[in-house]
């Protein structure tokens, strides 16, 4: 009688084509992981500045004008400014006055952030132009170069106005 020995196992071949396949599939869902993420980020942005805009407004009712900088509202109308790794909002308020340059009469504001990713909420934006005012609106208070933005221009930027 004879014995017959069977090979059991892969081969090298077939272990490399599934390594390269899973490595495919692996890339595939994490670069959608990572989208939704930023898209995630996005959504907190956009939270952000709607409880800023609310508290702004809480402000304006009770005092006439706009806070010159939004410090002013923290400790009475909100704990801390929201921050995230990419958008400091203190730097991205330019509150905005039609007396004189430098007038702390407050009337308005842009309140701005950037989108890691295009979504809905850009084609609502203001466009508004921080850097090059109309004549009839200057910079209210002092010391707010950061905050001034070309948002017609720029693509990924959501701003806003009272």
């Amino acid at each position: 009688m004879k014995s017959s020995k069977r090979n059991s196992g892969f081969t090298l071949i077939e272990i490399i084509i599934v390594i390269a396949i899973m490595g495919f599939l692996s890339t595939i869902i994490y670069s959608s992981f990572d989208k939704s993420k930023a898209q995630s980020r996005d959504q907190k942005r956009i939270s952000d500045i709607s409880t800023i805009q609310i508290v702004l407004e809480q402000y304006f009712q009770k005092n006439g004008i706009y806070p010159v900088q939004l410090s002013e509202l923290v400790p009475n109308y909100m704990v801390a400014i929201p921050t995230d790794s990419t958008n400091n909002y203190k730097d991205q308020y330019f509150p905005i006055t039609k007396t004189s340059v430098g007038s702390t009469s407050c009337v308005s504001y842009q309140l701005w952030t950037k989108f890691e990713e295009k979504n809905e909420f850009l084609n609502s934006k203001k466009d508004f132009n921080s850097t090059n005012l109309p004549t009839n609106m200057y910079e209210c208070g002092s010391n707010h170069d950061k905050a001034k933005i070309n948002a017609s221009t720029e693509t990924l930027v959501y701003d806003v106005m009272p």
